[in-house]
């Protein structure tokens, strides 16, 4: 997860068309989501012959929901994308959207409101 302060009353959208308060029911439906399958996880991790046989796969639920609360915190976050981006703890995420977001910039989409090198 990230640890950026949620600055309610200057949150910018974090692309055209999507504005805070969407951004921020989004992060709290990926909460809710994510809490569900940590349940799950919980529960298939309680059984002796599932945790012995699926130790690797319930790691990877593990990994998806931290994930989950990363992407949340993205989502909420009234920082610049790269500051953003800076923040994301989990490696292999934030290596990840870092290229997309780079590739995505290449292609011309706009990502933050008033990029005027994009499009």
């Amino acid at each position: 997860m990230i640890a950026l302060p949620i600055d309610t009353q200057h949150a910018l959208p974090f692309a055209p068309g999507l504005e805070p308060a969407l951004a921020h029911a989004l992060a709290d439906e990926l909460v809710g989501i994510t809490g569900l399958l940590a349940d799950l996880a919980f529960d298939l991790a309680g059984n002796p012959d599932t945790l012995r046989h699926h130790m690797h796969s319930l790691q990877e639920i593990d990994r998806i929901t931290q994930a989950q609360l990363a992407v949340a915190d993205l989502l909420r976050s009234a920082a610049p994308v790269e500051q953003r981006l800076a923040a994301v703890t989990l490696e292999n995420l934030g290596a990840s959207l870092r290229v997309a977001v780079d590739r995505y910039r290449r292609e011309g989409v706009p990502l933050e409101p008033g990029d005027d090198d994009a499009a």
